[in-house]
């Protein structure tokens, strides 16, 4: 039966068992594929030679990255989203898989015959015959979709220290062919990517989040001079790089400007001058949908920022951001009103030091916006206000993790706001001060989609502030969909009221809440006990 499916049903199941556990994050650098669904395609390449041929170039799409996990990491079990990375600690995993140098062995196959006996008779590797000889069934590169160069020089730096002679040293300022250094070798494995990887998508100069084995300074390799290069970058939709980890990055940006006009997804780390040629590759795009720009920030000697301005960056933005619907900002030098034409947003996410000209950005169109997100204290909980008050009820998610707001006055006008214009909340975790506990019940009747709410003050915070009414309120309103809730430590609630609030729980939650208050009293802990084994609370096993 399997054998009669048509090729192109086989592939469109395939595709699915890779393409169902990506994030939608273009950032996340595939740190969210479950890989478990891998395995499963794997085993579809030893069904048959049909279903072999329609797996193989689902499988060889990003084999750098797929290998650099090891099999035994709990993060390949989870999906970890890249804007969670603002608020929770990621674990790091190590680019040691032992297949990383066998993938690099096959690759080196794929090269052409000149370049392999090239080694033969190179007296800084001994590389076996089978090695040399070897033939491959399929033309690997062309199936590569998405190229991250820092792994690439890594997996070639530990397949060349399995092969590297003890008996022979070589300067590694050396460009002869006599004495072949790793990244000598890398040019070669780059040359071969843009003569026939012709359909490349993603590229990328930004280490993943794994720790890798070998140190990945500069990258000194301009592949848009390489032969092929014209046509496979082309095609670049997603491009993401440290501006730090390019050496001469000006001759590389205006060769790329030249070359890549379909780039949709834009990450610029590390952004520390401004650049004529970075100026000229934005202003290349037909249609960026999604950017991601930081700078850099750098202090003087009297301990005061020293911003960095970027007029030519700045300028080529102004012109192309329209289409944006993604936009992480952490830029001090580029003023906020650059981004005020940018009516289709969905996800917003703010976290620089200091804000240049917001006020025209803060009260332009957010009709689309779904997401917002900030890290700091710069951004003035009124300028929140404003892009909550001019959105089109679509918002969903509301997170801000600073410590404490430098307008706080403004609290309640933000929650007030976020009553009235956000109906569809499902995430909301903020700042709170006592004068704004009054309106959570009314939060909870208007916001009855809402399925997290975190609430944070100041650490410095010692004022108790008492909530016993507050709490019976939020029990009666609590939306049904409410998983988890979590309110300032110095919140303090008698037993009775906790009871009421979880009787509350008890009648309209569909699920279990996880609700860990910092109350400790032997009544608090009795009740709590009474209604984790009624199944109204989730168990905190950090109790027991």
């Amino acid at each position: 039966m399997a054998s009669k499916l048509p090729i192109e049903c086989l592939r469109r199941i395939f595709e699915e068992l890779t393409k169902s556990d990506l994030t939608v994050d273009p950032f996340t650098h595939n740190d969210a594929i479950v890989y478990s669904n891998l395995n499963y395609l794997y085993s579809c390449i030893l069904v048959n030679r049909t279903w072999c041929n329609t797996a193989i170039p689902l499988l060889w799409k990003d084999p750098l990255h797929w290998l650099s996990i090891k099999d035994d990491d709990p993060a390949k079990q989870v999906v970890v989203p890249w804007k969670d990375q603002l608020r929770f600690y990621v674990p790091f995993t190590y680019a040691k898989s032992e297949k990383l140098p066998l993938l690099i062995s096959t690759y080196f196959a794929c090269l052409p015959e000149k370049s392999r006996r090239s080694l033969k008779t190179n007296k800084a590797f001994k590389v076996p015959e089978d090695i040399i000889e070897t033939k491959t069934s399929y033309d690997y590169p062309y199936f590569l979709r998405r190229l991250n160069l820092p792994t690439l020089i890594n997996a070639v730096s530990m397949w060349s220290q399995q092969h590297h002679s003890t008996d022979e040293s070589f300067d590694e300022d050396t460009d002869s062919e006599e004495i072949l250094p790793a990244d000598v070798l890398i040019e070669k494995f780059i040359k071969l990517f843009m003569e026939r990887s012709i359909n490349l998508e993603y590229l990328s100069y930004i280490k993943l989040p794994v720790s890798l084995q070998n140190d990945v300074g500069q990258i000194k390799i301009n592949i848009a001079g390489f032969p092929g290069s014209k046509l496979t970058l082309s095609k670049i939709t997603s491009f993401h790089f440290n501006a730090c980890a390019i050496k001469k990055p000006e001759n590389y940006y205006q060769s790329l400007s030249r070359i890549c006009h379909s780039i949709r997804n834009l990450e610029i780390r590390c952004l520390c001058s401004d650049s004529k040629g970075l100026a000229a590759l934005i202003g290349s795009q037909r249609g960026l949908v999604k950017l991601l720009i930081h700078g850099a920030n750098y202090y003087g000697y009297n301990g005061y920022m020293s911003k960095i301005y970027y007029p030519y960056i700045t300028k080529a933005l102004h012109n192309k951001v329209s289409d944006l619907t993604y936009l992480n900002f952490q830029c001090n030098g580029i003023p906020l009103e650059t981004f005020a034409s940018c009516t289709k947003l969905e996800q917003l996410i703010l976290h620089a030091n200091y804000y240049q000209n917001a006020d025209k950005f803060i009260k332009s169109d957010f009709s689309h916006l779904k997401s917002l997100l900030i890290k700091d204290g710069s951004f003035l909980i009124n300028h929140q206000t404003n892009i909550i008050q001019n959105s089109g009820g679509f918002i969903t998610e509301i997170v801000n993790s600073m410590n404490e707001p430098r307008d706080p006055d403004n609290l309640t006008k933000f929650y007030e706001a976020v009553i009235e214009f956000c109906p569809r909340l499902t995430i909301l975790e903020y700042y709170i001060c006592k004068e704004q506990i009054s309106l959570i019940p009314i939060l909870f009747n208007k916001c009855n989609q809402l399925q997290k709410l975190s609430l944070h003050s100041t650490d410095m915070q010692t004022e108790t502030v008492e909530i016993n009414d507050v709490l019976s309120k939020m029990g009666e309103e609590i939306p049904e969909q409410l998983q988890m809730i979590e309110i300032p430590w110095h919140f303090k609630f008698s037993a009775d009221s906790l009871e009421s609030f979880l009787k509350g729980c008890q009648k309209r939650l569909k699920e279990p809440l996880q609700f860990d208050p910092s109350m400790t009293t032997d009544d608090h802990k009795e009740i709590l006990d009474q209604y984790v084994n009624l199944g109204v609370l989730k168990k905190n096993l950090s109790n027991y």
